[in-house]
C-alpha cells in the first residue's frame, strides 16, 4: 500500500525542462557593444532562435523553463529574452534583456477566409471516389497506366 501511494506521489511530481538558449551570466557579461561582431556572438551564444522579420541586425536569443505536473499542460515558470542590435558592419551596438512581461499578448481570429467554389461534405468526399479506381480498357494490368501489352515497357 506504500509503496503504491509512494509511486502515485512521484508520478505526480512536477518536472522542469529547459527549451532553447541557456545563457549564462558570465556569457553575457563577454558581450560588449562595440567591441563583439556577429561572428563573435555566434561564437559564443550559437545561432540566434530568431532574427527580426524587418530587421537582419536584431537577433532574439530565447529561452524559457516550462514546469509540467503529471498530464497538464505545462506552465511557464520563466522566460527570456537576449535581444541583440548589430550596425551595418555587424558590431554589436545594443543589447536587452527581456522577461515574460515585456510581451504582449495576440488575440487569435477563429474566422475563416470564405473561399470559391463548393465545399464538400465528409459524405460527398467518401462518395465521391467510388468507381474512379477502376482499371482504363486494354491494358491487361489494373490501375492508371498499365503496363500490360502495349503498356509501354
Amino acid at each position: 500500500m506504500f509503496a503504491a501511494v509512494a509511486a502515485l506521489m512521484a508520478a505526480c511530481s512536477p518536472t522542469v525542462e529547459q527549451h532553447g538558449h541557456v545563457v549564462p551570466e558570465r556569457v553575457v557579461s563577454e558581450l560588449k557593444p562595440g567591441l563583439v561582431t556577429k561572428d563573435g556572438v555566434v561564437a559564443l551564444l550559437g545561432t540566434p532562435s530568431t532574427v527580426a522579420p524587418f530587421d537582419d541586425n536584431v537577433w532574439y536569443y530565447v529561452g524559457e523553463d516550462l514546469k509540467t505536473v503529471a498530464f497538464f499542460r505545462p506552465e511557464i515558470v520563466k522566460r527570456t529574452v537576449l535581444a541583440l542590435h548589430f550596425n551595418e558592419d555587424g558590431m554589436l551596438t545594443e543589447m536587452s534583456e527581456l522577461d515574460a512581461d515585456a510581451g504582449t499578448e495576440v488575440a487569435v481570429v477563429t474566422r475563416e477566409t470564405p473561399t470559391a467554389g463548393h465545399e464538400m461534405t465528409f459524405l460527398e468526399q467518401l462518395l465521391g471516389n467510388v468507381g474512379r479506381f477502376n482499371a482504363p480498357t486494354g491494358t491487361g494490368l489494373p490501375g492508371p497506366g498499365g503496363g500490360g501489352p502495349g503498356g509501354g515497357f
